[in-house]
This record gives structure tokens, C-alpha cells and sequence, in this order.
């Protein structure tokens, strides 16, 4: 049993010093990159805690390990999110609103127009919506080529004039920045609302990224859909006034959509695997009656896959009428 407990008190402080390291490298860090000197700190601890061993009791190495944690940790709540930077051009702007009651005014709603991913006319508006307007809600799915249960999530509200606004919550990256898991876990990221137009925020997914992208419709009650609209529109503003971090596990785009299905589901909505993993995210909404359950799950997957029909629709203005219809109907005509 004592061997068996100095192996589990080496892992315990083996993952400490690693989560030491990487807290001190990686929290704050911006498009610079690692501070990998500062994490320098974490040898340090190291150290402390093989001397500790050596000189006093395994429990002593721990109380080291563990105090400095909490040090560090202590330090990482210091870090605040950036109000202002120097931001990739794509996320320059970040949405906000004027709201009375049902009317929405929406202000710097992104319509760009792609060339490539990376070369793109740059294009924002403000417009207005009233929730009472609305006409469904779809929910979208971009599982992640060759990243096993990676997705982006995003909403999709349909109004009777035709209109269709884009709601995707991201990362809100600086000029020269690139996205990491592990750096999402160390307030390396702030969390913003993108909002736009669906030739914008769709078809840059299914035509230019070339990811899969699934648009299922979210079968709901007018008032519940209009509750879900309002409830995005609020934390946009929150966002606004107060900036977040985005965290890999507890505030992405999957987790806040959840917060928000909250108000659309009749049912509860369970924190596992498929909120963790969201390219199962559809499972779940299909599971929890908000999409489609007439066939099974692979079937209505196959239903809304709208990569062909963007790719027929591209440059059209009417491009959300047409990967909405059949796929035959989307591809033929002028």
C-alpha cells in the first residue's frame, strides 16, 4: 500500500507541476505566443517539492505543490479580459443592440463576401428585427475535418420578410493569433457574439472551410423561439458592456448554446459528453425533441447536410431560401 501511495503522490504532484507550468506560460498570453520564461516558476516548484520529499514527508511535498497551485491559480484571477485590442479583421467590430421591447436594432451585423478564407470583402450593417416577426430557429453543426467530436455550433433565426440572422459565439481572436485547446483553458481567449448574415457566417463553413454543415431546424413554439432570440440578443449586450474569457470546457460556443436551448426545451438540458464533444451536439437536440425525430438520428442528418445545396447556391441572394429546399429543386433554376 505505501508503494501504491508513492506512486499516486508522485502523479498528483507530477500534474500539478504541468498545470503550474502551463498556467504560468500560457494565461494571457496573446499573439506573442507562450511566456515560457515566466513558466520557468513552475521548475522552481519542482524543486521545492523534491526537497520537501527528501527532507520532511510526501505530505510536505504535497502542502508545496499545492500551495503554489494555489498561488498561481490566485494569479490567473488577476488576469482580466481585453475591452480593447488590436483584433483579427474578420472580428473588428462585435455586435451589440438597442432593444424595446420585441424590436431588436442590431448594430455591426458582419456580411462579408469570400473569395477565399482568406481574402474577403469586408462588410457590416445595422438593421432591425422584431421578435414577433420570427418564423423558426434552426440550429447548425460544423463538426471539425479530422478533429474526432470537435464542432462549431451556431443559431439561426428566420424573419417574415425573408431575413435570416446568424448568432456564433467564438473566440475573438487578436491580429496574428491562432485558436488552441489548451490555451482556451487558460484565459488566453476573450468570448464574443458574432452575428450576421447566413452568406456570411454559413456558406464561409460550406464553401470556403469545406467543413460538413448541418441546419435543422428547431421545432419549437413562436414564444419559445422568441424567448431564445431575446436571451441571445441580452448576453450579446452583457458581452459588450463586460467582457469574458473563453473556456474550452465551460464557456464556448456549445456551452452558451445551451444556456440558451434552456429557454426553448421543454425538457432539462443535460451537461455531458455531448456538450464536451460537440459534434454529438445534434444527438442531444435530437434527443431532447428540438429536432426532427421522425426518422433516425443518421437519417435527419442526412436531411439537413446542406454542403451540395450551398455549393449550388453560391453568390445567389437568395442563398438561405435555397439550402433550405430539396436538394433538386436548390440546384436548378436561375
Amino acid at each position: 500500500m505505501r508503494s501504491v501511495f508513492r506512486v499516486i503522490t508522485a502523479l498528483v504532484l507530477v500534474s500539478g507541476v504541468v498545470w503550474a507550468a502551463l498556467a504560468l506560460a500560457l494565461t494571457g498570453a496573446g499573439p506573442e505566443g507562450a511566456h515560457v520564461p515566466r513558466a520557468v516558476g513552475a521548475l522552481l516548484l519542482a524543486a521545492g517539492a523534491v526537497a520537501a520529499w527528501r527532507r520532511h514527508s510526501q505530505w510536505a511535498a504535497l502542502a508545496v505543490v499545492g500551495v503554489g497551485c494555489v498561488g498561481i491559480w490566485g494569479w490567473t484571477q488577476t488576469v482580466r479580459p481585453a475591452t480593447r485590442a488590436d483584433w483579427a479583421p474578420d472580428l473588428a467590430r462585435s455586435a451589440r443592440a438597442d432593444v424595446a421591447g420585441t424590436r431588436v436594432t442590431l448594430y455591426d451585423v458582419r456580411d462579408f463576401r469570400y473569395r477565399s478564407t482568406s481574402d474577403w470583402d469586408a462588410a457590416w450593417y445595422s438593421a432591425t428585427y422584431d421578435a414577433k416577426d420570427l418564423t423558426g430557429a434552426w440550429f447548425i453543426v460544423e463538426p471539425f475535418s479530422g478533429v474526432w467530436g470537435a464542432a462549431h455550433t451556431m443559431v439561426s433565426f428566420g424573419f417574415a420578410d425573408g431575413r435570416y440572422l446568424v448568432f456564433s459565439v467564438e473566440v475573438r481572436r487578436e491580429k496574428g493569433e491562432t485558436f488552441s485547446a489548451l490555451g482556451g483553458l487558460f484565459r488566453q481567449f476573450e468570448l464574443t457574439y458574432v452575428v450576421g448574415d447566413e452568406r456570411d457566417l454559413v456558406q464561409l463553413r460550406s464553401n470556403h472551410r469545406k467543413d460538413d454543415v448541418y441546419l435543422y431546424p428547431v421545432d419549437a413554439s413562436k414564444e419559445r423561439i422568441a424567448s431564445f432570440f431575446l436571451d441571445m440578443v441580452a448576453r450579446m449586450n452583457a458581452l459588450h458592456e463586460k467582457p469574458e474569457f473563453y473556456d474550452t470546457l465551460t464557456n464556448n460556443c456549445t456551452t452558451n448554446l445551451v444556456r440558451h436551448l434552456e429557454k426553448v426545451s421543454q425538457r432539462q438540458v443535460p451537461y455531458d459528453h455531448r456538450t464536451l464533444l460537440p459534434a454529438f451536439s445534434d444527438a442531444l437536440a435530437y434527443e431532447l425533441e428540438l429536432i426532427d425525430r421522425d426518422a433516425p438520428l443518421e437519417e435527419v442528418r442526412q436531411r439537413y447536410h446542406i454542403n451540395a445545396r450551398a455549393q449550388a447556391a453560391e453568390g445567389r441572394p437568395d442563398f438561405s431560401r435555397r439550402i433550405r429546399e430539396p436538394l433538386a429543386s436548390a440546384a436548378a433554376g436561375p
